[in-house]
């Protein structure tokens, strides 16, 4: 039995949309996929940041701790200018959310050293709130460069009469 040229016409016809729809769905899928990784990957940096971050501080903080002033700079923090093997930091980290080729952080100044850093990026961050214990005052924050990580000294109080460690009272004679 000889087929018409009009049932080809028709078959064909059904295949160009059943390609044409299943094009569609694909870039559907394919879009999806791609705001889920960039979601995933921005998270995943701004976890980064926020571990490079307290890395930082901390260090700040030891070299503090031992020297009773800041760090001139970063490099400080990797090899300590008055002790021979004191290192605060084991390397010297870039800023995970800079978009710029050195990823330098900026620097918060305190008395002529570095006491904190922060990151450069303007971007909105994803996370607003639910900050570990010491970084509260993240909570909110408009832009990565809100975010400081910034060591500060607690000052000492003097110690009251009657607690170890106070001076004793003297004699009167």
């Amino acid at each position: 039995m000889p087929t018409s040229t009009a049932g080809k016409r028709r078959n064909s016809g059904f295949s160009y949309a059943v390609v044409l729809a299943a094009v569609v769905i694909i870039g559907i899928v394919v879009e999806a996929a791609h705001v889920t990784t960039w979601r995933v990957v921005r998270a995943d940096r701004e976890a980064e940041l926020l571990f490079r971050g307290q890395a930082y501080r901390r260090a700040i903080q030891s070299y503090y701790q031992s020297n009773g002033q800041f760090p001139m700079s970063l490099e400080d923090l990797l090899k300590d200018p008055r002790s021979a093997s004191k290192r605060h930091i084991r390397a010297l980290y870039a800023d995970p959310m800079a978009k710029d080729e050195k990823k330098e952080w900026r620097l918060v100044k305190n008395g002529g050293g570095i006491s904190g850093v922060v990151s450069t990026s303007t971007e909105e961050p994803l996370k607003q709130a639910n900050f570990p214990v010491g970084l509260e005052k993240l909570n909110g924050a408009k832009s990565y460069s809100d975010w400081v990580f910034e060591y500060v000294p607690q000052p000492v109080a003097p110690a009251k009469p009657g607690t170890p460690g106070a001076v004793p009272p003297t004699l009167k004679k």
